[in-house]
Parts: C-alpha cells; sequence; structure tokens
C-alpha cells in the first residue's frame, strides 16, 4: 500500500527533471498544508467554546483543505505555477478569514501563520510571487489594524474567548511545524542540488584538465609534425631545381611540375650560385617536365638566361613539345637569348662535338 502510494506520488506530467523536483516539493506542501488543515478541525472542534468560534475555524481549515487539494489536482495535470499560486492565495484566505472574524484577538497566531505563504512564494514561486505576498500579507495587518480601530462592525465581530493553554501550544505548535516541513523539504533540496553541482563542477574540472593536457599533446604532436613537414618541404625544394653537371663546364638543369613566383626565385639562385661554384660554361634548361608555359614561366626563364650570360656562361634550351612552341609563338616571345635543341641526348651530342673540335683545334 504504502509502495503503490509511493509510486503514485513519483508520476508526475513534467519532462525537465528541475520542474519535476519542484513539483515533487510543491505537492508535499499542498499535502502537508492539507494534513495540518485536517488536523487544526480537529483540534479547533475540541477546544472551540462558541458556536461562532467554530464557524470560523471550520471555514479557515475548510479552505485549506479545498485549495491544497485544488493545487494537488492542478500539479498532477501539469499546472506547475497555476497550483503553486492556488495553494498560496488558499493559505492568504484562510488567514484573511480569521483574521477579519477575530480581529487582533489572535493577532500573535495570525501574524505567525502569514510567514506561511510568504515562504512558499519564495520558494516555490518567483521572486516577482514572494513580493506580491509579502505586500499582500503586510496590507492584510494593516487592513486588520485599521479595520478594529474604525469599522469594528466588520472587523472582529467574533468575540474569542481566553485560549486554553493547550491550544495556545497546539495552534503554535502547528504553525511552526508546517513551517518547519517547508524549510525542511525545500532546505533538503537546496543542499541535494549544490552537492550535484559540487559533483558536477568538480567533474567538469577534471574533464577541463583532461582536455588542457589532451590540447597541449595534441599540440606538441601538430607542432612536430609541422617541424616535420617543413623540414621535408624544405629538402623537396632544394631538390625540385637542381642544377647538375653532366660534362666538364656542362649543367643540365631539369625543371618538373608548374613554376611560379617562388619557384622561379630559387631556380635563378640555384643556376648563378652553380655557374660560379663549377666555373660552368653552358646551361641546359630541359623543360620537357613544365606542363605549362605562359608568359610569366617565360619571362622566368629569360630573365634567368640573361644573368647566366651576364656570368660568361651560354644559356641552352631543350625539351620543347609542339604545344609548347605553339604557345611561345603565340605569346611573341622572343627566344634568341637561347640555343635551342629538340632534346637533352641531341644537345649533350652536340656539346661533345663543340667540345672534341675545340680539342682537335688546340
Amino acid at each position: 500500500m504504502i509502495a503503490s502510494l509511493r509510486h503514485w506520488l513519483k508520476q508526475l506530467p513534467y519532462e525537465d527533471e528541475l520542474q519535476r523536483r519542484q513539483a515533487g516539493l510543491l505537492q508535499g506542501v499542498a499535502l502537508t498544508i492539507g494534513g495540518a488543515a485536517v488536523i487544526g478541525m480537529g483540534i479547533g472542534i475540541a477546544t472551540t467554546a462558541t458556536y461562532a468560534t467554530f464557524v470560523v475555524a471550520a471555514a479557515s481549515y475548510a479552505t485549506l483543505i479545498a485549495t491544497s487539494g485544488s493545487a494537488l489536482w492542478l500539479l498532477r495535470r501539469g499546472s506547475f505555477r497555476a497550483a503553486g499560486h492556488v495553494a498560496i492565495a488558499g493559505l492568504m484566505l484562510a488567514i484573511a478569514i480569521t483574521m477579519v472574524a477575530v480581529g487582533m484577538q489572535a493577532a500573535e497566531a495570525t501574524i505567525l501563520s502569514l510567514t506561511l505563504p510568504i515562504t512558499l512564494a519564495g520558494m516555490v514561486m518567483s521572486r516577482r510571487s514572494m513580493w506580491a505576498a509579502c505586500i499582500t500579507a503586510i496590507a492584510m495587518v494593516a487592513l486588520n489594524v485599521l479595520g478594529t480601530i474604525y469599522w469594528p462592525q466588520w472587523i472582529a465581530f467574533v468575540s474569542m474567548p481566553e485560549q486554553t493553554p493547550i491550544a495556545r501550544v497546539a495552534s503554535f505548535a502547528l504553525i511552526v511545524v508546517v513551517l518547519s516541513v517547508f524549510l525542511d523539504r525545500f532546505g533538503s533540496a537546496l543542499h541535494e542540488s549544490l552537492t550535484r553541482a559540487r559533483v558536477r563542477e568538480q567533474e567538469l574540472e577534471s574533464l577541463r584538465a583532461s582536455l588542457e593536457q589532451m590540447v597541449t599533446e595534441r599540440t606538441a604532436s601538430l607542432q612536430r609534425t609541422i617541424d616535420e613537414l617543413s623540414a621535408t618541404r624544405d629538402t623537396v625544394r632544394a631538390l625540385s631545381v637542381p642544377a647538375l653537371p653532366i660534362l666538364p663546364g656542362v649543367l643540365v638543369l631539369p625543371l618538373i611540375g608548374a613554376l611560379d613566383t617562388r619557384r622561379a626565385t630559387e631556380m635563378s639562385a640555384t643556376v648563378l650560385a652553380a655557374v660560379v661554384q663549377l666555373r660552368a660554361k653552358v646551361v641546359i634548361f630541359d623543360i620537357t617536365g613544365v606542363p605549362l608555359i605562359d608568359t610569366q614561366v617565360v619571362q622566368a626563364l629569360l630573365q634567368t638566361a640573361a644573368a647566366v650570360r651576364l656570368l660568361g656562361a651560354e644559356p641552352w634550351m631543350v625539351g620543347i613539345r609542339a604545344d609548347v612552341a605553339h604557345t611561345i609563338v603565340a605569346l611573341g616571345v622572343d627566344l634568341q637569348t637561347f640555343r635551342t635543341s629538340a632534346n637533352l641526348e641531341e644537345a649533350v651530342s652536340a656539346l661533345i662535338g663543340r667540345q672534341a673540335q675545340a680539342v682537335g683545334e688546340g
């Protein structure tokens, strides 16, 4: 039976975890108010000495029972805010009935009981609801005091007999117990939320440290890769335009791939350094591996050839394909700076023959 009741109480129609927890707390509060009202009605029946005081007590406690039941009904149908407002309004209305009926004769109990709706509004609803409840409570006390003085026919029309010590203790205990239940439930919920938040914060801190370590390791690994790629790129760049000696005083420059501004600059620097270092007399530019000849490539070759001539070497060009020749003619480029041959073999044969002839003449 108890297990079934607990299962029923936990079945709340809220998908959000936080709202479900708040709904569970409000449900407990509504049940506490209803239960306290039933107990209070029993105490009132047992301790009231007049019919008028019995009617006032019954009306107040009946209001609490009806509004707490309505709040519970609304809450279990997904209307959280409406349920909270009904519960707070029920407390206010029950206290107002008592204050209008008895005036300041039971000021201690009624003023103390006003802390219940204010506490409930502050813990369950929003700040606006709490301040609204606070202002309403102040207004109720002010109107009660003024009414007792200026409108005695409407306020304090029930004469309260002197309460017995048992009734005083029971009334005070009932209010304090209900308020303590409010604070206990919401205090426990707050402590549990703070504990969960602290655990999650520690987990996030651990995750952040792990991510930072991972990022540091990945960054170091990436930097090593970048350094390796940079070294490889420098090596490839150094080998991309090699100047190779093939005969005494003869260098061949095999060009492979597209020539951009950077490669053209590196080509020129490589050729001129090799001419000076090896005292070359002939530099053969082999453009067999260049896929595309445009104005930029031709200008780079012409400038390098002019610099080679200034250093006392003769530039040759080999490997001119039919489509390349057509492009050069279409661009109107004059290649008289170069001596040309169909391929490297033909150029080498011509140079060997020329060297043999020079030796024979010598």
